[in-house]
């Protein structure tokens, strides 16, 4: 009878609260493009969010075609846990975490809701982590692995967020998390430009900015080839949350902290995406210096972030000495406890 009560009321709150001003921290395209499938989580909310474990638990995968794709729902148990899995597919099938897919943890002893976890970039590192404390619900918003804010605390129950739209989500945290950084305006031109003329190998700019990644005393030539005044590099040092999400289950990221940045090491490797992004609204590139570890060889990189057509976050890198494309966050999860030095460069005037 509780889950019963629960359910319906649940069932009248959908799409009762007004959506204003959205638009005034992230893009209103972006918003709506975003992949979000709130039809199916409704169509089950009494079978698996609001029922009791045990018949939650019993409950067969299915899978639901939808405008943002086809939508796998499974239930997967983890010892005194389970978790209630909405995964979109991507690429013909659906092993591994992406935009818009909604992750709900639950206890198998008292069916209460501990966590949902909403995946917010196609790489999966990005996402905002939903717990209940009493009336309120704890918000960790994570951009490409870093703790872009922790424990952030919303007058909302944890139920109102998984019941209602993306929309809704991103309304009643529009106050307190950067959302522009993983649903921003597309661009700059100039940075996409800036990408494919490095990974072509053809001379001009580029080759100058990669030139700096190799020996950073060239700088003054770049800024004088890109039409920039002269100027120190400057080094970033870091998100100031200092915590990074570890992925060793990608169901129910743990946040940890890192190492903070210091003048010999740089900052840690883990952290080192949330200021790239972060540069896109400046239209800046960044030169990486990657210390190496174990067998993991040091590197010296070019990376370039824009945003693309939908306002997702794009990271484009390419080694100085190799002059070959790198996974930027490929080698971000390849290297735990690595150190870089991050430096800022503005891009290239009338690129």
């Amino acid at each position: 009878m509780k889950h019963t009560c629960l359910s319906a009321l649940l069932a009248l709150a959908l799409g009762l609260i007004p959506l204003v001003g959205v638009e005034a921290q992230a893009s209103a395209s972006a918003i709506k493009d975003f992949p979000d499938f709130l039809a199916v989580r409704s169509e089950f909310l009494s079978a698996l969010i609001t029922a009791a474990p045990a018949r939650a638990l019993s409950f067969k995968t299915v899978f639901r075609n939808t405008p943002a794709g086809r939508i796998r729902v499974s239930v997967e148990r983890d010892g005194e846990e389970f978790f209630v899995l909405f995964q979109r597919e991507r690429d013909g099938g659906f092993s591994a975490f992406s935009r818009g897919d909604v992750v709900i943890k639950r206890e198998v002893a008292t069916g209460y809701v501990k966590r949902v976890v909403w995946f917010l970039s196609d790489d999966g590192a990005s996402f905002i982590s939903l717990t209940p404390k009493n009336e309120r619900t704890i918000v960790d918003f994570v951009v490409a692995g870093a703790v872009s804010r922790g424990s952030y605390s919303v007058s909302r129950l944890i139920y109102q967020f998984f019941t209602n739209s993306f929309s809704y989500l991103v309304s009643s945290t529009r106050s307190g998390l950067d959302w522009p950084s993983v649903l921003g305006a597309p661009g700059p031109e100039a940075a996409s430009a800036m990408a494919a003329s490095l990974v072509s190998g053809e001379p001009g700019i580029a080759q100058e900015l990669l030139g700096v990644a190799e020996d950073l005393t060239s700088v003054g030539s770049y800024l004088s080839a890109a039409g920039l005044p002269d100027s120190a590099l400057a080094e970033e040092q870091g998100p100031r949350e200092g915590k990074a999400a570890a992925f060793a289950d990608p169901r129910d990221p743990v946040l940890k902290a890192v190492p903070d940045w210091s003048e010999v090491r740089g900052m840690s490797m883990e952290v080192a995406a949330a200021p790239i992004i972060a540069g896109v609204d400046s239209s800046s590139v960044f030169i990486a210096l990657v210390s190496g570890t174990g067998e993991q060889a040091s590197r010296k990189l070019v990376v370039v972030p824009y945003r693309d057509e939908a306002g997702a976050y794009v990271i484009r890198a390419v080694d100085a000495d190799s002059r070959e494309a790198v996974d930027f966050l490929g080698l971000v999860r390849s290297m735990p406890g690595a150190a870089i030095r991050l430096f800022r460069l503005p891009l290239p005037r009338g690129l």
